[in-house]
């Protein structure tokens, strides 16, 4: 869930609190099928297409409440301090096959929607957390995360046994 919430994964609104939805383009259906089977327990109806997108929504939870709170604190998704403590190898696997996207020999994380301060929150974070070096790359106005060659065995390693084989693209798995 956190991992989905770094990236494209939003919590909405419903009559009975708040839901995690779940939307990526068709080309990603396996990775959407992928993410049904593992929250669901928390859903009551199975992946859709609608358009040019597949998409499923969670059940209402007290939990999505609480992170509601914590990554939209005023409305707009942030880089909450309780990243730092949760940060593993899974989370950035869902975070990268989320935004994630090979650059020749480095991995570009697309994080253009958070400040300059939260990129500079992930990139320490990834850095205490699991020990991998990030530069901030400017991509227009806005900030993304640009994982350095050297740091890709490191995330390789990392989130090997947890990428799923339609996305090892973003990795050259």
């Amino acid at each position: 869930i956190v991992g989905s919430l770094l990236g494209d994964g939003y919590l909405t609104k419903t009559t009975r609190g708040f839901a995690l939805r779940i939307n990526h383009g068709i080309a990603q259906s396996a990775y959407v099928d992928w993410k049904y089977n593992v929250l669901q327990t928390l859903t009551n109806s199975p992946p859709r297409n609608w358009r040019d997108t597949r998409y499923f929504r969670t059940v209402s939870h007290s939990f999505f409440d609480e992170m509601r709170a914590v990554f939209y604190p005023d409305s707009k998704k942030i880089v909450p301090d309780y990243v730092a403590q949760c940060m593993s190898p899974l989370i950035l696997s869902i975070w990268i096959m989320d935004d994630g996207s090979r650059d020749k020999n480095q991995l570009r994380i697309n994080t253009q929607s958070f400040s300059k301060a939260e990129n500079e929150k992930l990139q320490s974070i990834l850095r205490a957390s699991l020990g991998i070096m990030a530069a901030l790359n400017r991509d227009t106005q806005y900030y993304r995360l640009r994982v350095c060659a050297k740091s890709m065995p490191r995330v390789r390693q990392l989130v090997a046994p947890y990428i799923i084989s339609s996305m090892q693209y973003k990795l050259s798995l």
